[in-house]
Parts: structure tokens; C-alpha cells; sequence
């Protein structure tokens, strides 16, 4: 079994925790009164290590915290963006922003507690932890728009607990819900997202991990595909087994569940690499598992439904491979598909360590 990170969200509170003996300064906007009173007390306290900024009311217009040193800002309810910029730990908490967060070359930034309407923007090598976490709509002057968080540049982002919704109608936009791209590394403990063109997508030689820690991980109703793995990008979708429950402190096992996404469950294109375990893929249109172009998809003690339009669980075109291995559990365990699979070419499917009753066409509706 790979091993699993800890809860996020203790790591959040015994940060705080250790900044008990903080100088602690307040900024109060009133109701819709002007960020600049935020903005002037995070100027004040400058780069000033354990510093905790209490802001009350409702604010409008944009907050930047650059050079901070430990600095925790709780309570900011703004309608404007907020910057995080080459600061280290970083604490922002008990929030709710309507508009644009962005994180650049920052380092152990740590979000607690927060509502955001609009984007997060994770980059240039930021590390940052997040817990509780929802995302929806943002409604302005130009319509409502899907939220969308991004992982991109080589940072290191985890969730636990993320709550993503889109509007559910971007169907064909390739509006992705969260994003890994650039050489990042994106870890999820728990999460559920829906309402977007795709749920899910690691790319350009990012990886992901969506690994529930007693908490479910769903990626559901999105309008064309659950998980998208492409360009060298990697992705590890794999449950908690009942063991690692127990070792967790909750009762297992949690399966990772890919439902409802429009035409596919999981699909690997142009060098992509999936690796399943646990793994429940149900209620889509055209394909399960669609894997192509050179990429690979490895399964392991999981469910793959037959597509709703073609009755297949999976497809493998391009010279591409999807095999089923147990690793130390097989042959004996296996995996279940309720369709067939469609193999053209020089694409191939392998069951050599596992129990897995595959049956294979090479002709795809």
C-alpha cells in the first residue's frame, strides 16, 4: 500500500496552535466598507513573524500579503481578489471570498475554513494545505462563471474536505474543475466535485493523488469526463481499504466513486498513466475507462459499469495498454467490468495477476 499523508486540518490547528502567543491586530470594514483598512494593517505588520490580523465585517475591493512570516488573517469576508505572494506559512482562515485567490512562490500556506466564489490559483512552486474548502459560482457583473482551482507550476497542493461545484453548463468547453499541470503535485483526502466539463485533470507531467482518508472522494455528474490524465501526467485513484480505515481511526473500506460524467469515467490520452484501486466507475455514456494514444491504466480491486450508449466498461485504441494487477493480492483478487472491452490495433489488455474476467471486441461502436 503507498502510504498516507495526515489529516490536513490537524496540521492547520497545531500551526495555530503555536502562534497561542501572537501580537494580534483587527481591521473592522463595516458593512461594504473598503479593503484598504485590511490592506493598511497588513502593511503595518509588514513581515513581522507571528502575527495574527482579525478582520471583521464585510469588505470591498482586493487584499495583497506579500512578504509575510507567519502571519495568520482570519475572518475576511472581501468581494475582491486576494494575493498571497512569496510568504511562508501563511495562514488564512474563517474566510469567504467572491472573486480570485491567488497563491505565487509561497511557502506551507494553509487555508482553513473558506468559501470561495471564484478561482484559486496555486503557482511558482507554492506549497500549500488546504481543509474545508468550498468553491461555487462567482456571479458579477459579466453572469456566473465556474469556480476552477489550478495546481500549476511546479507546486504542491492537498486538499481535505473540498467541496467543488460548477453550474453544470459548460458541457465541451474543456472547463476543468481542478487542475495539475506543469510539473505539479496535487493530493485530495476527500473531496466531492461536480458541474464541470471535467472534473479532474493532471497533465503536462503533473501528478495526482486522490486518496480518501475517511472521507469519500466523489467525482460525479460532470458533463463530459470524471478524470482526465494526459501529456506524461499521472494519477493514482485508489479507496482505503477496511486496514487502512482502522489504522485511520474510521471504518473502511472508502472507495473512490467516478459517476455520471457525461461520456467517461476515467481517460488516459497522449502518454497519460492511471493507476486505479478501489475504484468505483459507474453511469456514463460512452466509456468507463477510455485509454489511448500511448497511455496506460492499471486496475486493481475495482468496479467499471457498462457505458449507458454502448454497453462497453472500457476502450483501448492507439497503442495504448490497460491491465489488471493485484500486485501482492493477486491473482487470486480481481476487478469487475459489466461491459466489454474494446481492443483495436496494437493496444492491449493483461490479466496475468489477477482473477479479472475480461471480455475483449476489436470492433467500437
Amino acid at each position: 500500500m503507498y502510504p498516507r499523508i495526515a489529516f490536513v486540518s490537524f496540521l492547520i490547528l497545531a500551526s495555530m496552535a503555536q502562534r497561542a502567543g501572537a501580537t494580534t491586530y483587527s481591521a473592522d470594514c463595516g458593512a461594504n466598507g473598503s479593503a484598504a483598512v485590511v490592506q493598511n494593517q497588513v502593511n503595518v505588520i509588514g513581515s513581522t513573524p507571528n502575527s495574527v490580523l482579525q478582520v471583521t465585517g464585510t469588505c470591498v475591493g482586493d487584499v495583497r500579503i506579500s512578504r509575510a512570516d507567519r502571519l495568520t488573517v482570519a475572518g475576511l469576508v472581501t468581494s475582491g481578489n486576494v494575493t498571497v505572494d512569496s510568504s511562508i506559512q501563511a495562514v488564512l482562515s474563517s474566510a469567504r471570498i467572491s472573486g480570485q485567490l491567488s497563491i505565487s512562490n509561497s511557502r506551507n500556506t494553509q487555508i482553513s475554513a473558506l468559501t470561495l466564489n471564484g478561482w484559486l490559483s496555486i503557482n511558482s512552486g507554492s506549497r500549500v494545505t488546504a481543509s474545508n474548502l468550498t468553491a461555487a459560482p462567482l456571479t458579477d457583473s459579466d453572469g456566473t462563471h465556474d469556480p476552477e482551482i489550478d495546481c500549476i507550476g511546479q507546486s504542491e497542493c492537498t486538499f481535505a474536505g473540498l467541496t467543488l461545484t460548477g453550474t453544470g453548463t459548460a458541457r465541451g468547453t474543456g472547463g476543468v474543475g481542478l487542475l495539475a499541470a506543469s510539473a505539479s503535485r496535487l493530493t485530495v483526502t476527500g473531496a466531492t466535485i461536480s458541474g464541470f466539463d471535467i472534473g479532474v485533470q493532471v497533465w503536462n507531467n503533473a501528478t495526482g493523488f486522490l486518496l480518501p482518508i475517511c472521507t469519500p472522494i466523489n467525482i460525479q455528474s460532470n458533463l463530459t469526463t470524471g478524470v482526465y490524465v494526459a501529456d506524461g501526467g499521472i494519477v493514482k485513484i485508489e479507496g482505503q481499504s477496511a486496514a487502512d480505515a482502522d489504522a485511520s481511526g474510521c471504518t473502511g473500506p472508502i472507495n473512490v466513486v467516478i459517476s455520471g460524467n457525461g461520456s467517461y469515467g476515467v481517460l488516459a490520452d497522449g502518454g497519460g498513466n492511471a493507476y486505479l484501486y478501489l475504484t468505483n466507475i459507474q453511469n456514463h455514456s460512452v466509456d468507463g475507462l477510455r485509454v489511448q494514444h500511448g497511455s496506460t491504466v492499471r486496475v486493481r480491486s475495482s468496479t467499471v459499469g457498462a457505458a449507458t450508449a454502448t454497453g462497453r466498461s472500457g476502450r483501448v485504441v492507439s497503442g495504448a495498454n490497460l491491465y489488471f494487477d493485484e500486485q501482492s493480492n493477486g491473482p487470486a483478487a480481481g476487478s469487475t467490468l459489466a461491459g466489454p472491452v474494446c481492443v483495436i490495433g496494437n493496444s492491449s489488455v493483461d490479466t496475468s495477476n489477477s482473477s479479472t474476467v475480461v471480455t475483449t471486441v476489436n470492433s467500437c461502436s
